[in-house]
């Protein structure tokens, strides 16, 4: 049975820094009790951008990441330091494309400093952590959680990342152990 288990795909995107990816990529392993591969970085897609808005579209860097999967069980998790939008919103931390098991996350509303705040280091990773977790979650089918201090709770700010646990709820990981 485990041969079937899925595994999770970390592929760094940009100037995204390696010491952090690698740090998420082992801490994330056992969350879901997958293994985790990180991926040789990849450059944004220049199609992605848009001039416009000074941002990169979301949907078309998870179609990108969606080729680089190995099979359909891979969940792949994007990270970058770029802003990214969709459509219908001004700004997302994070995406993603449950039926193409792809997602992304953004550092650039994670740090401080979008916000005119000093840069505050060890800041960072917590929140890249909670809103990677809370992608994955996706990934493996789980809705977004209405508890506040569940990791899979939908987090529109940075405060909101900051407030919640890096654990889920005892809900969630039912969930996750029976979707999972």
């Amino acid at each position: 049975m485990s041969i079937l288990k899925s595994k999770i795909v970390v592929v760094p995107m940009g100037e995204v820094d390696f010491v952090l990816v690698n740090k998420l990529a082992g801490n994330i392993g056992p969350v879901f009790n997958r293994s985790v591969d990180i991926l040789k970085g990849m450059k944004m897609p220049t199609e992605a951008y848009n001039v416009v808005r000074n941002q990169y579209y979301a949907q078309v860097i998870l179609s990108k990441i969606e080729r680089t999967k190995a099979n359909s069980r891979e969940k792949v998790i994007a990270i970058c330091e770029e802003d990214l939008y969709l459509p219908d919103e001004t700004y997302v931390m994070g995406c993603c494309d449950m039926l193409s098991g792809t997602s992304i996350v953004s550092l650039y509303h994670i740090r401080q400093e979008f916000y005119g705040l000093p840069e505050d280091e060890s800041k960072i990773y917590p929140r890249l952590y909670k809103e990677v977790v809370h992608q994955v979650a996706h990934l493996f089918e789980l809705n977004e959680c209405r508890n506040p201090k569940c990791v899979n709770y939908f987090s529109q700010m940075m405060l909101d990342i900051d407030s919640k646990s890096d654990k889920f709820c005892d809900i969630c990981r039912r969930q996750l152990t029976t979707t999972g």
